[in-house]
């Protein structure tokens, strides 16, 4: 990972007291609670404290509304259970959203393209793993956007078993793709832990995708 070259006075102090300190004098934890724990969660803490030097311009902000891991854990088993709608589709769940000098934005849903489709379009879509596979970045705007194979306990009639995580984070060099890359693993592995997948997909450390 590269070291930022600069990071302002307010970057340092979040790393040092974990908080902005330049919103009003109240920090991060305290303006956006649920957030603040969803991220950190999802991400990792020292991911997030990194990301928060890197954006912070005075007024950062959570620009994603309060969704907790349980109720993002909740909504997606929920959906794997019940009959497929096909009129309103799967649910978009945006897991976490910082904004400031620049914009960091995630989230999770059951993805729309079926497994089929996904090992067949090879122009779009990279194997990684027997269980992953990632996008072409030139397609998805630059975006880190991986599927990986997650069967849910209790659902016999499962209509999709793949789950997708996607990774929006400020272009390089502020963010290496490494880094990048890095934050969408994290979530997967996250993802996979906290709605124990009963196939225990394989989701590698690295991505080594190119756009």
């Amino acid at each position: 990972m590269k070291t930022l070259n600069r990071v302002s006075w307010c970057g340092t102090m979040v790393l040092l007291a974990l908080s902005t300190g330049c919103s009003n004098g109240q920090s991060l934890s305290a303006k956006y609670p649920t957030q603040w724990k969803t991220c950190n969660a999802l991400f990792g803490a020292k991911n997030m404290e990194y990301l928060q030097a890197v954006l912070d311009s005075g007024d950062l902000k959570f620009s994603n509304s309060a969704l907790s891991v349980d109720q993002l854990k909740k909504g997606l088993t929920q959906e794997a259970i019940d009959p497929y709608d096909e009129l309103r589709g799967f649910k978009e769940y945006e897991t976490c959203g910082l904004s400031g000098n620049g914009r960091f934005t995630a989230m999770a849903r059951w993805a729309a393209d079926p497994l089929k489709s996904v090992q067949t379009n090879t122009e779009r879509w990279q194997r990684v793993t027997a269980d992953v596979y990632v996008a072409d970045p030139s397609g998805v705007g630059g975006d880190v956007d991986l599927v990986f194979r997650c069967a849910i306990r209790g659902a016999s009639g499962q209509a999709q078993v793949l789950l997708e995580a996607r990774v929006s984070a400020p272009d390089p060099p502020r963010v290496s793709e490494e880094f990048h890359q890095q934050l969408a693993v994290k979530l997967a592995r996250t993802l996979r832990d906290e709605l124990s997948c009963t196939n225990k997909p394989a989701i590698p450390h690295g991505l080594d995708v190119n756009g």
